[in-house]
């Protein structure tokens, strides 16, 4: 049977609200280096980059992060909804790597 209680009341309504506020270290992403963190337990991230870099959600931790159908996010600060619909029972797995020649300083929080 399935899982019908797996949100809270405000998360059932779409409300923008966050019980956690997980600070992540400082990742220095380059063209080569795809990082990934699971982040099947949140809702939301905020990131904060120093370039342009790619970003993919996924369920598995050895995905390729691609300048093709990927979304670009500038230099700056973004909120990105995580996208529970594509798991199933699977882990959602967050995945970046740079964009362009300049290697690129990402901090998040995971909420």
């Amino acid at each position: 049977m399935a899982n019908l209680h797996k949100f809270t009341v405000q998360e059932a309504v779409n409300q923008d609200s966050a019980g956690v506020w997980d600070v992540q270290t400082v990742v220095t992403t380059t063209d080569a280096t795809v990082t990934h963190k699971d982040v099947s337990t949140y809702h939301n991230i905020i990131i904060d980059c120093t370039s342009t870099i790619v970003v993919l959600f996924d369920r598995t931790t050895d995905t390729t992060a691609t300048d093709g159908n990927n979304l670009e996010l500038q230099a700056g600060i973004h909120n990105i909804k995580i996208p529970h619909g594509i798991s199933g029972n699977d882990s959602i797995y967050f995945h970046w790597r740079r964009d362009g020649s300049t290697d690129a300083t990402v901090r998040m929080v995971l909420c």
